[in-house]
């Protein structure tokens, strides 16, 4: 048996960059707190919990003048000007291409323009955008943007702006897309899928075209993670999603001919050995990509 490993597995840049400040910052002392899970892996919050950085909920919850970390998600304007009353400094590690939307849908606002997000409605990034703006929507996909544009007629004559989840499909986006084109009069486009998502989709597609069967390492909360999977399932019989080494089981794989292995972008490199290690021990043959 032979595993291939996707290089772009693990950690994306927004995500390392938000662990290494939590890092940081309690390497220096400082008493901090996240406002929600940094990122989506619980093995890392308890990672960064034995170091001293405790984890809240809500603004409300922090105590004045603690620091506290905001997400590699982000957060909406109410949560800064919640803590900002509250007198914690913050150290903000929202991922640079979300604090970017941030932005774009901000000024789209201001600008008198219908701002709509193509994402999951639950998801703490999408929440984030939708918090830099008064009146947003929030569609999953195509059905749910055709849904509204076809529920009155006037509202293909409204000024739209349009932006992605980072981490969301590019056939999805795609799809919204072209709908959007079809149907508007005045629409702009911001395609703000992260360029790093695109290519870990790609490379774990191709990866599961060849392969017999493909491991995905990322938490269960984690959406790119479950897009990994969903994606290389549609292309490959077996696809496995687990979080740690613990959860896989190398006799279900014994029969493989070829084995590809990805993760998402919340998953660090030593859970990925970890995983990468306990099939090697299996006697089964390694080979990176």
């Amino acid at each position: 048996m032979k595993l291939e490993l996707a290089k772009s597995a693990g950690f994306c840049y927004g995500v390392r960059r938000a662990v290494r400040m939590a890092e940081q910052a309690a390497a220096e002392g400082r008493a901090c707190v996240m406002l929600g899970p940094i990122i989506h892996n619980n093995s890392v919050i308890e990672y960064l919990a034995s170091l001293g950085v405790g984890l809240i909920q809500r603004p409300e919850e922090a105590e004045p003048g603690t620091a506290v970390i905001i997400r590699s998600h982000g957060e909406g304007r109410a949560a800064y000007e919640a803590l900002a009353e509250r007198g914690c400094p913050l150290i903000d590690a929202t991922c640079p291409n979300v604090s970017r939307i941030h932005q774009i849908v901000s000024q789209a606002e201001e600008a008198g323009r219908q701002v709509v997000i193509i994402g999951s409605p639950t998801h703490p990034e999408v929440a984030a955008i939708a918090g830099w703006c008064a009146r947003p929507l929030v569609f999953e996909g195509v059905q749910a943007l055709s849904d509204w544009l076809e529920g009155e007629p006037e509202r293909r004559n409204l000024p739209v702006t349009m932006v992605s989840q980072t981490t969301s499909t590019q056939i999805i986006w795609d799809k919204c897309v072209e709908k959007a084109k079809k149907e508007c009069t005045n629409l702009k486009i911001f395609d703000t899928i992260c360029n790093a998502t695109c290519k870990r989709q790609s490379e774990a597609q191709a990866l599961a075209a060849r392969s017999d069967a493909v491991v995905v390492i990322g938490g269960r909360e984690s959406s790119n993670t479950k897009r990994l999977a969903e994606l290389c399932g549609a292309l490959c019989p077996m696809v496995v999603w687990i979080e740690r080494a613990a959860e896989l089981e190398p006799s279900t794989l014994c029969r493989k001919a070829s084995i590809g292995i990805t993760a998402g972008a919340s998953t660090p490199e030593w859970i990925i050995k970890e995983v990468y290690d306990k099939m090697s021990d299996e006697n089964i043959e390694i080979e990176e990509s």
